[in-house]
């Protein structure tokens, strides 16, 4: 069996190519292989990523494909003969399928009729002829999220590519993509310098040999365990601790390295007046540095992950370590000292001075300013606590941090370091005496979000109200430009934003019905507009919906029990909606819910021609089993209206579990389509009117068992 190894050199990859190449290559190779399809065998395919080089092998390879026999049809039988002689069809058929022997020539039959016919060996193909053609055109379809091309729009790549190592067996495959020219030589830097050097492979032993000599980590999930050790005896030297980061952020680090090597570095404890949040984003998201702490407190420590191959290190680590340690305190002072003096210039202004420059700022066109965004968001909010009976003391702090949510996109911090948003505007406002709830506020807002690899939410009514206001607010306002995503595109998060919306609402328990709000939305913000609100409500509520179906499958509910539940009304209590599916996800395959779910599809097959007899006259039901069933269902109706009240399923399905008996036995002895009209109807509207109340807890017909 044989092996392949294909490496593409190339400037710095982004390191989310680097988290998602590997996959979508090994896909694209082993489709490649499928596609083949004459391989007794499937070969083995890894492939992995770094900064600088992507790296697929493949091993078990076959020499060459199997060989296959395939019937070639030729002329029809009625010309292919005079007397036993071969016509001229039949004698070019021969010729051109190199068949001198008549012998081996037989008829098939065929709808059209009858036909010559031949067998004809194809010799298997080499395997390294079928890779040197296809590997330029796996290239070019690797899906990354952006490409750069040159010389022609079909060379592509993420970052231009410097140099191709392609070898089967040891003997490189010499294919073109573009102009660079496939080899058998890889890139690694020279000892005791950062240069990189051409280096003859030999095979994949000897790959993978140098690879390691150089220090390379070409797994991404081993890199990882190995920066982690790094960062943990980095910081255990300093003994102090890593402050919490984000799995994205360790794959960005991931992604940008290929021979990691811890650094730790210091800067100026003058900068400790900066607020740390502001310190860690400046460390993290600009140099891509992991902030140090000891305790709580974050310190003027913190270390860094160079590309430093082994032999480097082992020539002058001292030296190499203090350069780079001076290199990176340089860079990170410079940017420090662009954030104190940012900081320091918002300090000087009250926030009114801030607010006010809201009005200059455009939300997006069509739409106003961020002040306006503000009043819209205070409306909004007041109107909530107001029809949903919030409690009073959440009124006046909700305004008051409602008309400071936008402030700090006019500070000079936000306008340097974008992702101070809301984190400015706590630290400001808690600098202002703002009340903690209103500082809160102003960075709950934006939430939900991912925090030290947990979702955070908000942690009050006030922040909750703040953050359903504003997300309603933009979306509202997409909706009436229709700019609802399509596709995947979302460049407003809207998609985002209603999820937030829906995880909130279910987090706080809110019963919120939406449709309301988007009335008073557009009752009392643009008016002015001519707008087809039936039109624009119709979309808000199938987009809220579709959110909210998406939202349930991505925590495992599956889509029978989403559509037992779900209907064109959920937008009017998501929450009830949500506990009822949960409710049903936990107890579908218990034998109470199975029991109902049979006596449920009864009495629909038996009423789908008679769904508008809504009503019954008690005094037309004699029978012994149409007045037990007639008590229970009026006992059963009473005690589960109090049991919805407080969202008690398991209690209502207990009750509702009482009707099974009655309903069997009213199938069993009582004729229901009886020729008497107001009997019949009578004896319908009693099942209709239990088949809605089951309804309360769920369609059970949707329910797959």
């Amino acid at each position: 069996m044989s092996e392949f190894l294909l490496e593409i050199g190339s400037g710095e990859l982004p390191y989310a190519e680097v988290r998602d190449i590997p996959a979508a290559l090994s896909d694209r190779l082993r489709s490649f292989f499928k596609k083949t399809s004459l391989l007794l065998k499937e070969p083995i395919v890894h492939s992995y990523a770094t900064s600088k080089r992507v790296v697929v092998i493949a091993e078990d390879i076959p020499i060459k494909t199997i060989d296959r026999e395939i019937e070639i049809v030729g002329p029809p039988l009625n010309i292919s003969y005079n007397g036993d002689t071969p016509a001229l069809p039949l004698v070019r058929f021969m010729e051109k399928n190199g068949i001198s022997d008549k012998k081996k020539l037989y008829i098939v039959r065929q709808k059209r009729g009858d036909y010559m016919a031949c067998k004809k060996t194809i010799n298997g193909r080499l395997l390294q002829d079928l890779l040197n053609e296809n590997i330029p055109d796996i290239i070019k379809n690797i899906p990354f999220k952006k490409s750069m091309f040159w010389m022609d729009r079909d060379i592509r790549y993420s970052r231009p590519i410097l140099w191709i190592l392609s070898l089967f067996d040891g003997k490189p495959l010499e294919f073109y993509y573009g102009d660079i020219k496939a080899g058998d030589s890889t890139y690694l830097a020279e000892k005791g310098m950062y240069k990189m050097s051409r280096v003859k492979v030999n095979d994949l032993k000897d790959y993978f040999e140098l690879i390691s000599k150089n220090g390379i980590i070409l797994k991404n999930g081993e890199r990882r365990v190995f920066i982690e050790k790094e960062l943990d005896a980095a910081a255990k030297k300093l003994k102090l601790d890593i402050a919490e980061y984000e799995d994205d952020f360790m794959d960005e680090i991931v992604g940008l390295t290929e021979t990691p090597h811890a650094i730790a570095g210091s800067f100026d404890r003058k900068f400790m007046s900066v607020p740390e949040e502001l310190l860690s984003i400046v460390m993290r998201k600009h140099q891509r540095f992991f902030p140090l702490r000891n305790d709580n407190n974050l310190m003027p420590h913190f270390i860094g992950i160079a590309n430093i191959t082994p032999d480097n290190l082992i020539v002058n680590k001292e030296g190499i370590e203090r350069t780079v340690r001076s290199g990176y305190s340089k860079v990170l002072a410079a940017r420090l000292a662009d954030a104190d003096f940012f900081y320091g210039e918002d300090i000087k202004h009250p926030l009114s001075y801030f607010v006010e420059k809201t009005k200059d700022i455009l939300f997006y066109e069509g739409l106003g300013s961020y002040f306006d965004k503000m009043k819209r968001v205070d409306g909004i909010g007041s109107f909530i606590i107001k029809e949903y009976n919030f409690p009073e003391e959440d009124a006046p702090q909700f305004v008051s941090a409602a008309n400071l949510l936008k402030f700090d996109l006019a500070t000079h911090i936000v306008y340097e370091f974008p992702e101070m948003q809301g984190i400015a505007g706590k630290i400001y406002a808690k600098r202002a005496k703002e009340s903690e709830v209103v500082y809160l506020a102003i960075e709950e807002h934006y939430y939900p979000m991912r925090k030290a690899k947990k979702k955070v939410m908000p942690s009050n009514n006030v922040s909750a109200l703040c953050s359903l206001s504003d997300k309603f607010d933009t979306i509202f306002s997409f909706v009436m430009l229709k700019r609802l995503p399509t596709g995947e595109s979302d460049p407003f998060y809207l998609r985002r934003a209603m999820i937030g919306i829906i995880e909130i609402i279910i987090d706080r328990k809110y019963i919120i019905h939406m449709e309301q709000i988007f009335d008073f939305y557009f009752s009392n913000f643009f008016s002015n507009r001519n707008l087809n609100l039936n039109e624009l409500k119709a979309l808000f509520v199938n987009f809220a919906n579709t959110r909210f179906k998406n939202m349930l499958m991505s925590l495992g509910y599956k889509p029978d029990e989403i559509a037992s539940v779900a209907n064109k009304d959920m937008a009017h209590d998501f929450y009830t909606s949500y506990l009822k599916i949960d409710f049903v996800s936990k107890h579908k395959s218990h034998k109470e819910f199975c029991d109902l779910s049979q006596v449920y599809k009864r009495i629909k097959n038996i009423t789908s021609n008679y769904v508008n007899i809504l009503s019954f006259d008690a005094n037309k039901l004699t029978l012994p089993d149409e007045i037990s069933l007639l008590k229970t269902f009026e006992s059963v109706s009473n005690e589960s209206r109090s049991l919805f009240g407080v969202n008690d399923y398991a209690g209502a399905m207990d009750a509702f579990y009482t009707l099974v008996t009655p309903i069997n036995n009213f199938f069993d002895s009582v004729l229901i389509l009886t020729d008497d009209e107001d009997v019949k109807n009578s004896r319908l509207g009693l099942l209709n009117n239990i088949l809605n109340l089951f309804k309360h807890i769920c369609d059970f017909s949707r329910l797959s068992y």
